[in-house]
């Protein structure tokens, strides 16, 4: 097997150990705070860089040359970083930022043919040209970056904010439609956001997004009560769900046996049964180091499947009227004590014995 095929294997075969080397620089040098969260974003980022490594090496041969005539926006090995330059600065994300965080890129690489290269491979030879490969992707990066004029750039990031305003909305419009009460919590056990069923529940008085807003217009206006805001947006989740606070704070770390369980409460002097599941927030950059917290109710499941237990007992009934005792003591017609108890309704007719005792037989004959 030659050396040029050996790399591009070896590469293509080291892309999870690439990903968790950036993720590890990224995380060190401060970097996840404007990245993306979830892991296949940085999975498609390395997928895209060792590709066009690859290429270049089937393309090149040898380790190019930079010339004067080279084409920085057209060529196949720079595609990557003409790409990149768009998506990112549509994102926000200015050239210093990302050119700083693409050497840690670079480093990880270097990294992975230092400590992981076979001996078959020629680590001089590959790392020449592993950072020549990055010498043009970071100039056609600089090139696409700085060759747009800025209003073509502005109305261009009016389109991304539009869209990405889109995006916010639709994810928030589905967390306000959950029909079951959610909560997002900071990893300090403080209340990032309820969804509109949860509120129903221990804030009837907000609207849907009322508590998303509220704290949205509180982190971006001018205000005298800085100070108050502040206090609101660190509310811990133990005032509003003091019941769960034991196992949210084992959940955090890590000693909770079970993420799902029953739990009997008292709200506004109503007695509930919710079925209670706790999840990590998947963010493999962790900005987000919190929890979702779900509220199944289950409150009339549990009244119905105690109901047919009483059903399913010794039930005492009146030898003589058949009226039916219930546990408190009072006597409740047959079909009365059913109806409360399940979904059962009746309909009152005659049998016909019955009808031939109270009624007598038809007389069919004419006199």
């Amino acid at each position: 097997m030659s050396g040029q095929v050996l790399l591009e294997e070896f590469l293509l075969s080291e892309e999870e150990w690439l990903m968790g080397r950036i993720l590890n620089y990224a995380r060190t040098t401060g970097f996840t705070e404007y990245t993306s969260t979830l892991k296949e974003a940085w999975r498609l980022s390395i997928s895209g860089l060792t590709s066009s490594i690859v290429l270049a090496k089937q393309v090149l041969q040898e380790t190019p040359e930079l010339t004067p005539d080279f084409d920085f926006q057209d060529n196949p090995i720079a595609h990557f970083g003409v790409v990149e330059a768009q998506r990112h600065r549509e994102r926000g994300i200015d050239l210093a930022m990302f050119l700083s965080l693409f050497k840690y890129y670079r480093r990880a690489y270097r990294d992975v043919i230092l400590e992981k290269a076979p001996t078959e491979l020629d680590k001089n030879a590959s790392l020449a040209f592993l950072d020549r490969t990055f010498d043009i992707i970071e100039i056609a990066f600089t090139v696409e970056w700085s060759g747009r004029k800025e209003d073509a750039n502005l109305r261009q990031l009016q389109v991304m904010n539009r869209q990405m305003t889109n995006e916010k909305n639709k994810y928030l419009t589905i967390f306000e439609s959950l029909p079951s009460p959610a909560f997002l919590v900071n990893s300090d056990g403080s209340l990032d956001n309820m969804n509109l069923m949860a509120t129903s529940y221990f804030n009837p008085e907000s609207t849907s997004g009322g508590y998303y807003y509220r704290h949205s217009e509180q982190q971006t206006g001018e205000t005298d009560t800085e100070s108050h805001e502040s206090a609101e947006q660190k509310r811990p989740i133990g005032e509003i769900l003091p019941w769960l606070t034991r196992e949210l704070e084992l959940f955090m770390s890590n000693k909770l046996e079970t993420p799902r369980f029953i739990k009997h409460v008292d709200i506004y002097k109503k007695e509930y049964t919710f079925v209670v599941r706790l999840s990590e927030m998947f963010d493999v950059s962790r900005k987000f180091n919190g929890a979702v917290i779900i509220l199944e109710d289950i409150t009339r499941l549990k009244q119905v499947e105690s109901d047919f237990k009483k059903l399913a007992g010794f039930i005492p009934i009146c030898s003589h009227c058949k009226n039916i005792r219930d546990d408190k003591g009072a006597w409740n017609k047959l079909e009365e004590f059913i109806e409360q108890r399940s979904e059962a309704l009746f309909s009152h007719s005659i049998c016909d014995t019955c009808l031939e005792k109270h009624y007598g037989p038809d007389d069919e004959s004419d006199s």
